[in-house]
């Protein structure tokens, strides 16, 4: 019975203690003794709640402060009573002024690239709204930072009435010395490569120093694959000097791809292995240099081995190179050779603009080839655009939008024949995100041969996992297509997804035209320590075929990042 006491008496104490800390609470009353700007204190607003008589002080300066942007400057807080819990503050507000004329010589006028000065007994002023004043004069320092005066200042001084609403003023600003970058300098990631810092993002020494704009330059480092910004751009002002620090670190950028692939042969109903390696090697050298090789073995005995170089800024100057080595094999048939070197300039750190030349060599290797599988040699002059956008915040889906455009103009010479051609591609990709589980993902690739005739060895070979689905890999020659790939992803955690397969696709070559065909089915990714496993499912058919589900082709593929 007493341990039962004791605990109704503990009750009760902490119900006494909460009703009197509640009764503790201060109410604020903010009024005039004019009822007209009382009313206009209680439109403007104000907390009326308070722990403290500290803090309740502070929210009537606060409301003093708003009073005075709005253009009663004369405002004054008459008395705040010390009675509790409810607490009145008489203030008063005095006249309204609604606008200010700054006055200053016409040269300071001019250099801060003020608009509508307007002249008033030959002496120059410029009016400001007193509700706009505060932001008008961070919009000064904001322009003078940018003008490489750090630490400039803006005052107003003799302040004075001129009228019933009007003020007037004198605008003082005080430049300092003007500051020039002198030195960028690299923490945590020492080897980086300082061409970057110049030409992709933009910064160079010996010019303004403008902190804001260095600050959103850095921020395309979220572009590169092989570092990120640990944290915002930092200056450090001497007497003589100004310097920015990066605060960077090297980032696991090699990629390692493959995939396995399974299907029947239509023919003797035997299961098939196909299947890739893809390796990505980059900066490495510190150079921010890319190299790729590509070793691809196909259904019906396709062989392609592919190698690209990519080296920015050759020699410190804002050009980069890239050079290319592509070798297809179709069993016994034909074999071509192609290399390509291009000269590329950056743009910026999302586009790139290329030129280049591409030769190839075709050579057929059955003696009882037809006429339209013969030896040739082609070489042509191209241009070339990539956009990419990245996404780092995303593991699973790190390219947000990418395009690639190229155009060419070659010459095919056979042992009878030269002929002129047009050759063009398109590729872009999109991913739109409809909310933070849900996205829709296209891929679009058109691509053409324009030529007199058509060889059987030149003609663009598509099909499989990288453009329709549902297809053997490589299997399909056409001198033109068009490609739409699409799913629907669902990510059910930071780490998988599952999504769906709709493939579509147009293409002809010499013998057929306005072919149609589709691909459907259904996949899922998984972010795994080893790297990003994919699964896709997927079966493939004509206008005019139906689906037969024994034709399905499964594709399993791993990146691994190291």
């Amino acid at each position: 019975m007493t341990r039962q006491l004791k605990l109704v008496f503990r009750v009760l104490y902490v119900l006494i203690a909460f009703n009197i800390g509640a009764a503790q609470q201060l109410q604020l009353k903010i009024m005039s003794t004019n009822a007209v700007e009382t009313t206009i204190i209680d439109s403007i607003g104000y907390s009326n709640t308070f722990e403290d008589y500290k803090t309740l002080k502070t929210e009537v300066q606060f409301l003093k402060k708003q009073l005075t942007q709005q253009g009663f400057i004369e405002a004054q807080i008459l008395k705040i009573s010390e009675d509790r819990p409810l607490v009145v503050a008489q203030v008063s507000l005095g006249r309204k002024y609604e606008s200010v004329q700054l006055y200053a010589d016409k040269s300071l006028f001019e250099f801060l690239e003020l608009e509508d000065v307007k002249d008033l007994d030959n002496t120059p002023y410029y009016m400001v709204e007193l509700t706009a004043l505060e932001n008008f004069l961070n919009t000064l320092t904001n322009f003078l930072t940018a003008k490489s005066y750090p630490f400039a200042s803006v005052a107003l001084k003799n302040i004075s009435p001129t009228g019933t609403s009007m003020l007037s003023a004198d605008l003082v600003v005080l430049t300092k010395e003007p500051r020039q970058l002198h030195g960028v300098e690299i923490k945590g990631y020492e080897k980086f490569p300082r061409p970057f810092i110049k030409h992709y993002l933009g910064i160079k020494t010996n010019t303004p120093f403008d902190l804001k704009t260095i600050q959103s330059k850095t921020d395309a480092l979220d572009q590169l694959s092989f570092t990120k910004q640990l944290r915002p751009a930092e200056v450090l002002f001497t007497q003589d000097t100004t310097r920015v620090y990066l605060y960077l670190e090297k980032t696991k950028s090699n990629r390692f791809d493959g995939f396995l692939g399974f299907g029947s042969d239509e023919t003797t109903g035997s299961l098939e292995l196909n299947g890739y390696l893809n390796l990505n090697l980059v900066n490495n050298l510190n150079f921010g240099e890319t190299f790729r090789l590509n070793y691809r073995s196909d259904e019906n005995d396709l062989k392609t081995f592919n190698t690209q170089l990519t080296l920015p800024y050759l020699f410190k100057t804002p050009l980069g190179s890239e050079l290319e080595l592509n070798i297809f094999k179709k069993d016994t048939t034909f074999t071509t050779a192609e290399q390509a070197a291009n000269l590329f300039y950056q743009i910026n750190p999302k586009q790139k603009v290329f030129l280049g030349y591409r030769s190839s060599q075709s050579n057929a290797l059955n003696l009882e080839d037809t006429n339209d599988l013969i030896d040739y040699k082609t070489s042509s002059y191209e241009i070339k655009y990539t956009y990419q956008k990245r996404t780092t915040q995303n593991l699973l889906f790190p390219i947000k939008s990418a395009l690639e455009i190229r155009l060419s103009t070659a010459n095919r010479k056979t042992t009878s024949t030269q002929t002129k051609q047009s050759l063009f591609l398109v590729k872009g990709s999109k991913r739109i995100n409809l909310n933070s589980r849900n996205s829709f993902y296209m891929q679009f690739h058109a691509q053409a041969i324009e030529s007199e005739t058509y060889l059987l060895n030149e003609l663009i070979r598509f099909g499989g996992i990288n453009s329709i689905r549902g297809f053997e890999e490589n299997s399909i020659n056409a001198s033109r297509l068009g490609v739409l790939a699409s799913e629907y992803r669902y990510q059910l955690s930071p780490t998988l997804y599952i999504h769906s397969i709709i493939d579509a696709a147009y293409f002809e070559a010499p013998s057929l035209s306005n072919q149609k065909l589709y691909g459907f089915g259904f996949g899922f990714g998984l972010l795994t320590d080893a790297g990003l496993l994919r699964f896709n499912l997927a079966n493939g058919k004509t206008e005019r075929q139906n689906f037969k589900f024994s034709e399905s082709k499964v594709h399993l593929s791993i990146t691994a990042s190291f």
